[in-house]
């Protein structure tokens, strides 16, 4: 089964955003529901202030939630 959730990705080395089951390129930084802030340089801002850069094959999900899309394809 596909994984149909809205979220942000690393993938070969650019941010792209997956809305509505459409993979494209990140233009812009966005403000996902719990207010992280994601940039289009892969650079992730959580709430409580840390700073953290997405790796490659990791999914930022609009609820906060970081994954590895390895992992979640594997488990769908």
């Amino acid at each position: 089964m596909p994984i149909r959730q809205d979220m942000v990705m690393m993938r070969d080395g650019k941010m792209m955003v997956k809305r509505r089951g459409r993979i494209t390129p990140m233009e812009e930084d966005i403000a996902i529901f719990d207010g992280t802030r994601v940039m289009t340089d892969g650079t992730v801002m959580m709430t409580d202030g840390i700073a953290r850069t997405m790796m490659e094959g990791e999914a930022i999900t609009m609820d906060g939630t970081i994954t590895d899309m390895e992992t979640r394809d594997a488990a769908s």
